[in-house]
């Protein structure tokens, strides 16, 4: 066997596991890297002021050109794709898989925009509060201590015998004695 016979069937057999795992990256995978990716830009060029190419200086433009890679670069690890793979799969996609992505595209920022909005309601809501008498259960703190004294109970509601607000005096009834 002649050495460049042996060297073609030696890289064929090394590549073959590399082409098995470079699989296809699914529409919400390419939604997530696209927002990451454009989210890290963005932030690269918010860094520089957010200035056109044209208003910086040679230096200024490679330096944020050369974060704006650095930012993606990271992303893509974030992600466990190469850019390599990310570029040719974006490269290959037709109409039809760009719309599957941009739908995946919205349905991310749907659901990002409802996290935020579960988030502060749950803030603005404080829930039920808790009464505790002293510190802790070994350590309470009597306010009033008096022999023969009833428990202070808390209950839920309105107390039974008293009317609810959305009465009018004219509506209560009348107690007679």
């Amino acid at each position: 066997m002649s050495r460049r016979l042996s060297v073609l069937l030696l890289s064929t057999w090394l590549m073959t596991p590399s082409l098995v795992l470079a699989e296809d990256l699914t529409p919400e995978q390419l939604a997530r890297i696209r927002r990451d990716e454009k989210a890290a830009v963005d932030k690269v060029n918010a860094a520089h002021g957010n200035k056109k190419s044209s208003d910086l200086s040679a230096a200024e433009r490679r330096q944020m050109i050369r974060e704006q890679q650095e930012a993606v670069q990271k992303v893509m690890d974030e992600h466990g794709v190469s850019a390599k793979d990310y570029a040719r799969q974006s490269a290959r996609m037709g109409p039809k898989g760009n719309k599957e992505v941009a739908a995946a595209e919205k349905d991310l920022a749907a659901k990002e925009k409802a996290a935020a909005a579960g988030k502060s309601g749950r803030a603005k809501e404080p829930g039920e509060i808790q009464v505790q008498e002293g510190f802790s259960e070994e350590n309470p703190v009597v306010l009033e201590d008096q022999e023969g004294a009833t428990q202070v109970l808390v209950e839920h509601g309105i107390p039974v015998g008293e009317e609810g607000p959305s009465e009018t005096p004219a509506e209560a009834p009348s107690v007679q004695e």
